[in-house]
């Protein structure tokens, strides 16, 4: 098979010793993919982790081979993939430093939600963990959130099917590669993700990897990595979700959760987390929208856009020309709009300290509302 870019990829994750951070490091100085594998010639300056005789000896061609059969299944099966420089890939996920190199995903989802959160607990939900999330999930719902989770049994799987059931956007986290689904119960689960707008599965793990018990430790990061917050519902002293927030604090993210009967063994986690710090105390959805202050993002959006449908004449010329743009400079808009410089500065000024637009650097202009 002709290598491409999507071989060379894959083979980066294959490469004998060469985790995440290695990889990206291998590309900040190899400049892409490509080069590491086809460059003829030795590593001018030492990697750091990296030694020129390490590089030297990497299994290049075995990564290649073996990264054969996994790109024919991608094509075969219409996976879709995001590669570490794709302008897609998840930026809240890169600001990790042990993030994935490649993402194997199916959906159509966006990897770059503006409110994406992780919600996780233990395998053993309760009634009152099921009580939790169909109150926060109804409750958030209107916040335009993106939950993710890791599709096991329990507050995963639940918090899937919730979303399902109210249509906010979801994602499953796999373990595994994506020629199969553990558990088994959860297949139906994420067929109808895949299928509806706004959801999915990914995994960092190629086709043929089984659901191992050492796999979803490195799942969890993947979690904890996509969310700007962690919820935890109900978890034991031990366990993955603690194991995801504990992440989701190294990644400096917010970790909330909801504590519950001391002599619970399902509340054990959530109520250690909270006694030591390492998680905000929330005991509903409300309380998590004001400490994370969305009710007056809401506000302050609803009033900007009051502000936006009020406009008139050529400020409202101007203020739509700019949000069809996205972004545009004052020269773009004076030869669009056919008005001098000086006097589009003059109304841009005025829709700035009103709050419509906002000054960008290079003399460019987007809207303020979001």
């Amino acid at each position: 098979m002709k290598n491409n870019h999507l071989n060379y990829q894959v083979a980066l994750t294959l490469l004998e010793g060469i985790g995440p951070k290695n990889a990206k490091m291998l590309l900040s100085h190899m400049g892409n993919e490509t080069n590491i594998f086809e460059s003829k010639q030795n590593i001018k300056t030492t990697i750091p982790g990296l030694s020129k005789e390490r590089f030297r000896k990497l299994n290049k061609s075995n990564a290649l081979k073996e990264a054969e059969p996994i790109v024919e299944y991608i094509k075969k099966n219409k996976i879709d993939t995001t590669f570490f420089t794709h302008s897609e890939y998840s930026q809240r996920l890169k600001q990790c430093a042990d993030s994935p190199i490649l993402l194997y995903h199916k959906g159509d989802f966006d990897f770059n939600h503006p409110r994406p959160i992780s919600i996780v607990g233990t395998r053993s939900m309760t009634r009152y963990g099921k009580q939790l999330i169909n109150e926060l999930l109804t409750t958030l719902k209107p916040f335009n959130i993106q939950v993710i989770s890791g599709l096991a049994l329990g507050v995963d799987g639940y918090a899937h099917r919730k979303c399902l059931e109210l249509d906010i956007p979801t994602i499953g986290v796999l373990g595994h590669g994506l020629d199969y689904i553990y558990p088994a119960q959860h297949k139906s689960i994420a067929s109808q993700m895949i299928q509806t707008k706004g959801c999915g599965i990914i995994t960092e793990f190629p086709n043929g990897t089984l659901p191992d018990r050492m796999n979803f430790p490195q799942r969890n990061r993947i979690v904890a990595g996509l969310s700007m917050t962690t919820i935890v519902i109900e978890s034991g002293d031990k366990g993955g979700s603690l194991i995801t927030a504990n992440l989701a604090n190294d990644y400096n993210r917010d970790v909330f959760a909801f504590p519950g009967d001391v002599n619970r063994p399902f509340s054990k986690g959530c109520n250690n987390i909270i006694r030591s710090n390492t998680a905000h105390l929330i005991t509903s959805g409300k309380d998590f929208i004001s400490i994370m202050g969305w009710e007056e993002e809401n506000k302050i959006k609803v009033r900007q856009m009051n502000l936006f449908d009020n406009l008139k004449g050529d400020d409202k010329l101007i203020a739509n020309t700019i949000k069809d743009a996205g972004k545009i400079s004052i020269d773009i808009l004076s030869l669009k709009l056919k008005k001098p410089v000086h006097t589009l500065s003059s109304t841009l000024l005025k829709l700035e300290i009103e709050g419509i637009v906002m000054s960008l650097p290079g003399k460019n202009y987007s809207l303020a509302i979001l």
